[in-house]
């Protein structure tokens, strides 16, 4: 029985132009980013959705808010959908990480991945737990079609554990941008991926 599942970075927010480490730390959307959401509901708008998931984090929820009411449905959160936890510098700006410890900064633009903050959680970790997450509502929802609202780094890890691409390869092919849409099959305990990291809605008027 084929599962179709749509999954959605959250629309932009105010952490997200400041540039902090935006991990369990919670952010309110911008007005660019509430546009978005509108944006992507008219996307999805020919989409009868049965069930759809979030973050516990808010701006997960209310990025996908549009369609829940367009849907009739409430939005499940779980705390396994959240953002990898950036440890004692969750909701630091860069600028701030970067004058205590550059070498995190250098350390990700050289290999995509974010490592060396005291008691931060790992990318494996991270990406490993949005796998499971992701696949156990797949089963829960067999033959539905599920929309699921996480965050970028753990959307990409979930997509490059599908794949078995680390994170230093194709990076920009599998950045997760805000409101970046994914579509996915799940049939037999695989995943396929339909569409990756679309953006392309965003450029219509609404």
């Amino acid at each position: 029985m084929k599962t179709k599942l749509y999954i959605v970075r959250h629309a932009e927010t105010i952490g997200n132009i400041e540039k902090r480490l935006t991990g369990r730390k919670d952010y309110e959307l911008t007005e660019k980013g509430l546009a978005s959401t509108e944006k992507l509901a008219k996307r999805l708008s020919n989409i009868k959705f049965d069930v759809m998931y979030s973050s516990t984090s808010n701006r997960t929820a209310k990025t996908i808010e549009p369609l829940a009411k367009l849907n009739n449905l409430k939005i499940i959160q779980l705390d396994d959908l959240c953002e990898m936890y950036f440890g004692d510098y969750d909701g630091w700006k860069w600028e701030d990480v970067n004058k205590l410890s550059p070498q995190i900064k250098q350390r990700q633009n050289e290999i995509n991945e974010i490592s060396g903050i005291p008691n931060q959680e790992s990318m494996e970790d991270a990406s490993k737990r949005e796998y499971d997450c992701i696949k156990r509502i797949c089963e829960k929802n067999a033959g539905k079609n599920i929309l699921i609202c996480s965050h970028g780094v753990v959307i990409e890890g979930f997509l490059r554990q599908i794949t078995g691409i680390p994170f230093n390869d194709e990076r920009e092919k599998y950045c997760q941008h805000n409101v970046a849409l994914n579509i996915l099959t799940y049939e037999n305990g695989k995943f396929e991926i339909d569409l990756l990291a679309d953006t392309s809605f965003l450029k219509n008027d609404l």
